[in-house]
């Protein structure tokens, strides 16, 4: 791994443990409502998968997605994963028909979004899409 790789790699688990760490803390102060269990749940099972734990995790509306640039916007090339009120999953891409699936555990979200993995997927890159 050269210095460049080193340091994206350094971004990227920053990202990795502060996101995970404020969920932890909205959790606390919030209370576990479902919809926040499964953002945490799914950012826990994802971070064990060496495949997504090279993307730039981010969470919008307690969706979290995973992104191959560190900065907006995002460039997204894997589905992303909805928690829904009745502690399922939905795991959906970006396109306007994209549903997935839906499943009953983090895990199998989690499965579903590596399943899709598009080939030659890398670390992800500091910055825009376009320096990548």
């Amino acid at each position: 791994m050269n210095v460049n790789e080193e340091t994206r790699a350094a971004v990227v688990e920053a990202q990795w443990l502060d996101t995970r760490r404020t969920w932890a803390d909205r959790l606390e102060r919030l209370g576990p409502e479902v919809w926040r269990l499964g953002t945490l749940a799914v950012l826990e099972e994802a971070h064990e998968d060496p495949i997504l734990r090279q993307l730039y995790p981010y969470t919008s509306h307690c969706h979290v997605h995973f992104s191959s640039t560190t900065r907006f916007p995002y460039e997204v090339a894997v589905p992303f994963v909805i928690p829904l009120p009745d502690g399922r999953f939905r795991v959906m891409r970006k396109d306007p028909a994209g549903q997935v699936g839906e499943v009953d555990t983090a895990g199998e979200a989690v499965a579903l979004v590596v399943g899709h993995v598009p080939p030659r997927l890398r670390l992800a890159a500091t910055g825009l899409p376009m320096d990548g």
